[in-house]
């Protein structure tokens, strides 16, 4: 098969089993958002965002060293390297437990979940790490069929479940929680028995690897709390300055947003390991393919972004509940911000192979708390509109930023293709 038919094949795969996971919620509107009320939906986008912000300490963000590491030629055995990061997440995740015990009423008091959803949340967020050093494995070694079969099952599961629980068994917004929970419950389980069965459940667990792994984990926590502060903070304050109704409405508009978000990381999941692949052994000619695919993929992704803003606000009416149409207005912001997050993910496959991380952090974090602020002024001015004007804000300053990040840690020909482009 050619790299590029490879490519694309790998790519549509990948899209189709993102859309199957990820897009659950959006498949679940047209049902929830006439059962549930905007303030039952602003309980589960409190849990989601908890299990966002536990995701980021459990395993310490190790697993991305897996996809690196596996290109590299280095004395490092994937064998004791897999098992190695698990054991940090087994670790972080009793450390995790610990904490929410202790600081219990302060989280309660911003997010109003009970001490069990968020020992839950936990859970969740270490369960979701599990799953995804499986499904890098077969990221790096190109199985993209494996890959979407274990994430069309999390769907089938995810929405079936939901929907038993909060239609049938009105179990409300609790429902859909327990959907959540006993599906990643159920994909662990399939998960522990292929890195079992594929040799990668092993007791050699490496200081060395550990160190390795740490030493690129650690630098992406804040990172990955600038990333945070840039996709979730907006909740906490929608909660805070207005209710937890207008954060269900909110969260409508984001699950609606996913049409553009869904693709943009099926494509990068495609073409990352290509990426890091091709930048081992890269010529000019190289450089300049990768870099007009990306420009292939800028403007197939804001093309997305822009005709889904002109339209999905029309017809809304037709698959959410009547409570919920004052989302439409902002759906447009949230689609243009997924592209930029599409865009996002293209440009820092340059940054994550230097292994510059510790940059990569230190923008997210500038452009997170620039971010906040703009969100406390917008959101106190025009409400959840404000919100989603502030998401998109921060999506393009985190893209611009990252883009001039990746041409100072690799020089890539970004604008000798325009020009000899526009010389043709």
């Amino acid at each position: 098969m050619k790299p590029r038919s490879r490519f694309a094949g790998d790519a549509a795969i990948y899209t189709i089993s993102n859309f199957a996971v990820a897009g659950v919620p959006f498949l679940l509107l047209p049902i929830l958002t006439r059962v549930l009320s905007p303030a039952d939906y602003g309980k589960i986008a409190m849990f989601t965002v908890m299990v966002s912000v536990f995701v980021v300490f459990a395993g310490l963000n190790t697993h991305g060293a897996v996809m690196v590491r596996y290109f590299e030629p280095v004395n490092f055995s994937m064998k004791r390297y897999v098992p190695t990061t698990l054991s940090i997440l087994t670790i972080t995740t009793l450390l995790l437990l610990i904490l929410v015990t202790v600081f219990f009423e302060q989280i309660n008091s911003a997010t109003t979940l009970s001490i069990n959803w968020l020992m839950l949340a936990v859970v969740v967020a270490a369960v979701q790490f599990l799953v995804q050093i499986l499904l890098t494995l077969w990221q790096v070694s190109k199985q993209p069929i494996k890959y979407g079969i274990l994430r069309f099952i999390h769907a089938l599961i995810d929405g079936t479940l939901s929907i038993i629980l909060v239609v049938v068994l009105l179990y409300s917004w609790q429902g859909r929680l327990f959907g959540m929970v006993f599906a990643w419950g159920l994909i662990a389980i399939i998960a522990i028995y292929w890195l079992r069965r594929e040799g990668w459940l092993t007791r050699q667990v490496d200081l060395a690897c550990a160190k390795d792994a740490l030493r690129y984990g650690v630098p992406l926590v804040p990172h990955a709390l600038g990333g945070l502060m840039l996709g979730m903070a907006d909740r906490f304050m929608v909660t805070n300055f207005l209710d937890v109704a207008a954060t269900g409405i909110y969260l409508v508009a984001l699950q609606i947003g996913l049409i553009v978000g869904i693709s943009a990381d099926a494509f990068n999941k495609a073409f990352a390991p290509w990426i890091m692949e091709t930048l081992h052994n890269v010529d000019y000619a190289k450089k300049q393919r990768i870099v007009r695919y990306t420009y292939i993929y800028f403007f197939s992704i804001a093309t997305i972004a822009i005709v889904g803003a002109l339209v999905i606000p029309q017809v809304m009416g037709l698959f959410i509940g009547i409570e919920y149409l004052s989302a439409s207005p902002i759906v447009g912001y949230v689609l243009m911000g997924n592209a930029f997050t599409g865009m996002y993910y293209m440009v820092t496959n340059h940054i994550f192979f230097t292994r510059r991380t510790e940059l990569l952090s230190m923008l997210t974090i500038f452009v997170g708390v620039i971010t906040i602020g703009v969100n406390w002024y917008l959101i106190r001015k025009h409400g959840i509109a404000g919100a989603a004007q502030a998401f998109m804000f921060g999506q393009a300053m985190l893209f611009a930023g990252a883009w001039l990040l990746a041409q100072y840690c690799y020089r890539m020909p970004w604008l000798s293709c325009i020009e000899s482009k526009i010389a043709k």
